[in-house]
């Protein structure tokens, strides 16, 4: 399954599988209620920002930069942020039930939590290299 190895049969990262599972989870209740419930407006918002999480973790990991690679794990997180907030408008408007709502909910958490966790991993790493490379200590 490609969420555990990619197309050249590399082991992912757990953050690479988990971004993969949501999109692919989320890609999933979307098409079921596009078809059972012919909505289209708000479903297709929340798969288009599940599914930007993971491709932008795939992206950041060949960034030109650290700069690059913290600004492209920041996107992430942001679709992640409004991912739960189509989740959370969905559920209001009994579109989405509240187990799957739930479920899709907690995984957008862990995801913002360990992205969140990385760029400031990569912030101080940033730091200090600058601050070494500036003669500072």
């Amino acid at each position: 399954m490609f969420a555990e190895k990619t197309m050249e049969n590399k082991t992912l990262r757990p953050l690479q599988q988990k971004s993969f599972r949501f999109g692919v989870d989320a890609y999933n209740v979307c098409s079921q209620i596009m078809k059972i419930k012919n909505e289209w407006i708000l479903t297709r918002q929340l798969m288009r920002s599940a599914t930007a999480v993971g491709a932008l973790i795939s992206e950041s990991e060949h960034a030109q930069s650290v700069p690059d690679f913290i600004s492209k794990r920041a996107i992430a997180r942001k679709e992640c942020n409004e991912s739960k907030y189509w989740i959370a408008l969905m559920r209001e408007v009994e579109i989405l039930e509240p187990s799957i709502a739930c479920k899709l909910n907690d995984q957008a958490e862990e995801l913002m939590r360990l992205l969140t966790a990385g760029i400031k991993t990569a912030q101080r790493n940033l730091l200090t290299t600058t601050k070494k490379g500036t003669g500072s200590k």
